[in-house]
C-alpha cells in the first residue's frame, strides 16, 4: 500500500500540477498526523464538519468515513476537479464547494444545526479564515486548524505578552483553545520552512457578546491595540472623538485605570467595557 508521500507524488506527477506557494499548498502527508485531528476532532456518527481546502483529499476521505455529512471548500479549480474525478464525488455525504473560503456564502450552504470546522489552513490566510469562521460562529461548535505556531501561540496568547493581540482577543471571547498539539515540517509535502500547530477552539455555546454589541467590541479592540504603545485614556479618547476628562471617568467607573495601555486588558475586561460603552453616552456623543 503507497503512503501518502507516494501518494501525494504520483498525484501531482499524473495531473502535472505543482504545488503553488501563494495559495500555501502544503499537503499533509502523515498518517499519525492526520490521526491526532481525527482525536482531535471527536467525531460521532451524527456530526457534520467544514472542511476548509481538501486538497488531495487524504484527510477527507477519513472525515467521510465518520462523520454524517461533510462539506468540503477549495479554492485551486485543478484540485477541485481531481477531486470531483475521486471516489468521494459518488459518496452522498461528500458537498464539494469550488470557491475561496473567504468569499463563499457559507450560511446559504450550512445546514442550521451547528457543525463542526476542520483545515489545514494555507498560512498566508490563517488570520483572515479564523475572523470569517468566528463571524458565522453561530453555525459551529467546534474548530480543529492547522496553522502556523506562531499564529498559534498568538491565539493562546494572555494580557501583557507580545503576542497577544486582535486575534487573540477575538477567539478567546468566541471560545476557548483547549488543545495544542505540535507538527513538525516533515507531516508536509513540500515541507513548509515553518513548525505548525493543530489548534482545538471549542466555542461557546451561547455568544458572550450580543450581536448588536459587535461593532463596539471591534472598535474597542482596534483601539486598544492599534498604538500599543499608547494609554487606554489616549486611544479611546482619539476613537470616540470625545473629551479626555469624561473617558478618564467611564474608565475609572468600571474599575479601569487610564494610564493602563491596551495590552494589559484582560478578556473580561473588554466584555466589559463593551457592555458599559453599548449605555454610555460616549457612543451617542460620537455619532
Amino acid at each position: 500500500m503507497p503512503t501518502l508521500y507516494e501518494e501525494a507524488r504520483a498525484a501531482l506527477r499524473d495531473s502535472e500540477f505543482k504545488p503553488r506557494k501563494r495559495l500555501g499548498q502544503n499537503f499533509l502527508i502523515h498518517e499519525r498526523v492526520i490521526d491526532a485531528i481525527l482525536r482531535t476532532l471527536d467525531l460521532e456518527s451524527h456530526d457534520s464538519v467544514l472542511e476548509i481546502g481538501p486538497g488531495l483529499g487524504f484527510l477527507t476521505r477519513r472525515l467521510v468515513a465518520r462523520a454524517a455529512r461533510v462539506w468540503a471548500v477549495e479554492i485551486d479549480p485543478l484540485l477541485t476537479e481531481r477531486l470531483r474525478r475521486s471516489d468521494l464525488a459518488s459518496n452522498p455525504i461528500f458537498h464539494l464547494i469550488s470557491g475561496d473560503i473567504l468569499k463563499v456564502s457559507l450560511a446559504e450552504i450550512l445546514p442550521s444545526e451547528k457543525i463542526k470546522v476542520v483545515g489545514n489552513l494555507p498560512y498566508s490566510i490563517s488570520t483572515p479564515v479564523l475572523f470569517r469562521v468566528l463571524e458565522l460562529r453561530e453555525h459551529f461548535s467546534l474548530l480543529v486548524l492547522m496553522v502556523q505556531k506562531e499564529v498559534a501561540d498568538r491565539i493562546a496568547s494572555g494580557p501583557g505578552t507580545k503576542a497577544y493581540g486582535t486575534l487573540s482577543v477575538w477567539c478567546q471571547i468566541h471560545g476557548q483553545v483547549v488543545d495544542k498539539v505540535q507538527v513538525a515540517p516533515e507531516a508536509f509535502f513540500p515541507r513548509p520552512k515553518v513548525r505548525s500547530t493543530i489548534l482545538k477552539i471549542e466555542l461557546f455555546p451561547t455568544p458572550r457578546v450580543p450581536r448588536n454589541q459587535i461593532p463596539i467590541l471591534r472598535g474597542l479592540v482596534r483601539a486598544a491595540f492599534g498604538q500599543r504603545r499608547k494609554t487606554l485614556g489616549n486611544v479611546m479618547t482619539a476613537w470616540l472623538t470625545s473629551d479626555r476628562g469624561a473617558i478618564e471617568k467611564f474608565l475609572r467607573s468600571e474599575g479601569i485605570d487610564p494610564q493602563r495601555r491596551g495590552e494589559t486588558l484582560t478578556i473580561e475586561d473588554f466584555l466589559r467595557l463593551t457592555k458599559a460603552l453599548n449605555s454610555s453616552t460616549l457612543l451617542r456623543a460620537n455619532d
